[in-house]
C-alpha cells in the first residue's frame, strides 16, 4: 500500500507525525508496513496493559461472536456476568454496582448523570453543578470537554461549552498558591470547600477528580492528605464525589484502582482502557450500592442507555484481559516496573532541558523547560514535545504528548505509561532513545 492511500485513509493526520501503517503488533512492540518496530512505550493512550496481540484474547473474542454476538444491554450475558464478579473484586466492597458503558468519555457522563438522578430522586432538584479540577481531562463529549482542562481540545467548541465551577489543581512543581508542600496546608485541597460556599452548596451534586492526573497535567500525583480532605468536604456537602479511573484504573499506578494509594473511597469510580487493555471498547461505572437503593426505592430507570454497551464482546475480551492480569500477576508486575521506570527517568533530571519528572506505577512524566531556575517553559512555536516524540519514534519509541499549557499557550511534557509486560532492557531503551534526543535538541533550544 502506497503511504498516500495510507494518509488519505486517516482523514485528519496528526499533525507533525508522518503516517504509518501498522501491519503487526506484539507484545509491547509495533510493526509498520516496512519491517521497522516500535516500542509502544505510551501504551496507546495509556490504556494496554497486558500487551498487544495476545492469542488467548483472539480465542475469547472469536468464542464469544460464535455464541452471543449481541444483545440489548437490558439483558444479561454470561461474560457480562463473569466480568462484573472480577472487577468488584478489585474494587472496594462499597462499590457494588457495577454499569457497564461503550468508552471512557461515556462512563464520566454517565457518572454526571447519575449524581444529578440521585439528587433528583432524593428530592434535592436544586443540585445539578458538577465542579472539577484545572488541569483535568474528562472525556470528548461536550458535556465532558465542558467539565474537563485540556484547552487545545476546548478551544474550537468554547461556545457550546456549559459553564463548569472549577477549583485549583494539585500541580506542586508549578503551585496554584506560590507554596510548597509540605507548608502549604494542602490549600489545593481546602480550595474545594472555598468553591462550593462561592457556588452555594445546595446548587453543587458531584466533584470529579482524576487520583492521579493523566496527560491533562503530566503525571501529577496528590499529596497523601489532599483526598483525605476532599472526602470530608464532599460528606460535610453531601456532594458526591466522582473519580475517573479511566487511566488510573485496573493496575496502572501499581495498585488495582489509583484511589487505592490514598485510602479514600469513592462515591462512583468511573473506569475504561485498562478494563480491556484496549483489544476492545468497554467501560463503565461502580456506584454505591447505598446511592443506587434510592433507585430500586423509587423504582426509577436510570436515565442513559447506549447501544454498544455492555456488548457481549467486549464483555468477553475484559474477561480474558482480567484473567491474565491475575493470573500473571501484573498489578504486582506494574509496581515492580515502574519503580524501576522512575528511577532511570530520574535520572534524566540532570538534563538542562528537564524540569520535573513525576508520576507513579506506570504512569509517568517528563516535562521540559527552558529555564530550570525560573521553570520557564519553552517557545509555543517550537513545539518542542511533538518533534522531541516525531524523533524518538524514528529512533523505534513511541510516546504520548501531555496537554498542560500556560496562559501564553506554552508547555511541554509527555507521557510514558508503557504495556505492564515491559521489560527492564525495554525500559533502558525507552529511556536511552529519549535521553539521546534530548541531549541532541538542548543546544538548539536553549542556546
Amino acid at each position: 500500500m502506497e503511504m498516500q492511500e495510507v494518509h488519505d485513509n486517516m482523514f485528519l493526520p496528526l499533525p507533525g507525525l508522518p503516517p504509518i501503517l501498522i501491519t503487526r503488533t506484539e507484545g509491547v512492540y509495533l510493526y509498520d508496513s516496512t519491517g521497522a518496530r516500535f516500542i509502544d512505550a505510551s501504551g496507546g493512550p495509556m490504556a494496554v496493559t497486558i500487551g498487544l496481540g495476545r492469542k488467548e484474547v483472539a480465542e475469547a473474542a472469536k468464542k464469544a461472536v460464535e455464541e452471543v454476538s449481541y444483545i440489548l444491554p437490558i439483558f444479561a450475558s454470561e461474560s457480562r456476568i463473569e466480568l462484573t464478579k472480577r472487577i468488584k473484586k478489585r474494587l472496594p466492597p462499597e462499590l457494588n454496582e457495577v454499569y457497564f458503558c461503550s468508552g471512557g468519555s461515556e462512563a464520566n457522563e454517565a457518572a454526571v448523570k447519575f449524581a444529578r438522578q440521585y439528587h433528583v430522586l432524593a428530592g434535592r432538584e436544586s443540585r445539578y453543578k458538577v465542579m472539577s479540577r484545572d488541569l483535568s481531562y474528562h472525556g470528548m463529549t461536550l458535556l465532558t470537554l465542558s467539565i474537563g482542562d485540556v484547552k487545545m481540545r476546548q478551544r474550537d467548541f468554547l461556545p457550546m461549552l456549559w459553564r463548569n465551577p472549577r477549583v485549583a489543581p494539585h500541580y506542586c512543581y508549578r503551585c496554584p498558591f506560590g507554596k510548597e508542600y509540605p507548608k502549604c496546608d494542602i490549600d489545593c485541597a481546602l480550595d474545594l470547600e472555598k468553591k462550593i460556599l462561592e457556588e452555594g452548596p445546595d446548587t453543587v451534586a458531584a466533584f470529579i477528580v482524576e487520583p492521579v492526573v493523566a496527560s491533562a497535567g503530566g503525571g501529577l500525583v496528590p499529596p497523601p492528605e489532599y483526598f483525605p480532605i476532599v472526602r470530608e468536604t464532599c460528606d460535610k456537602y453531601d456532594v458526591l464525589l466522582i473519580v475517573d479511573e479511566v487511566v488510573t484504573g485496573f493496575g496502572r499506578t501499581g495498585r488495582n484502582m489509583g484511589m487505592d494509594h490514598f485510602g479514600v473511597i469513592p462515591d462512583i469510580a468511573t473506569f475504561a482502557k485498562g478494563a480491556s487493555s484496549a483489544y476492545a471498547p468497554l467501560a463503565g461505572m461502580a456506584v454505591r450500592g447505598s446511592l443506587t437503593d434510592l433507585f430500586k426505592e423509587k423504582s426509577a430507570e436510570f436515565q442513559h442507555l447506549y447501544t454498544f454497551s455492555a456488548h457481549p464482546l467486549s464483555c468477553a475480551v475484559a474477561n480474558e484481559v482480567q484473567r491474565i492480569i491475575d493470573d500473571e500477576d501484573l498489578v504486582a508486575r506494574a509496581a515492580r516496573m515502574g519503580d524501576y521506570l522512575g528511577k532511570k527517568l530520574r535520572d534524566l533530571e540532570e538534563l538542562p532541558m528537564v524540569g520535573d519528572v513525576r508520576g507513579k506505577g506506570l504512569l509517568r512524566s517528563v516535562e521540559f523547560v527552558r529555564d530550570k531556575a525560573s521553570k520557564e517553559p519553552l517557545p509555543k512555536e517550537k513545539k518542542v514535545k511533538m518533534d522531541i516524540i516525531t524523533t524518538c519514534l524514528l529512533k523505534g519509541v513511541f510516546f504520548y504528548p501531555g496537554y498542560w499549557e500556560d496562559e501564553q499557550g506554552r508547555g511541554d511534557h509527555i507521557m510514558i505509561a508503557p504495556p505492564f509486560i515491559i521489560t527492564e532492557e525495554q525500559i533502558d531503551e525507552c529511556v536511552g532513545v529519549l535521553q539521546e534526543t534530548v541531549e541532541e535538541m538542548q543546544p538548539m533550544l536553549l542556546g
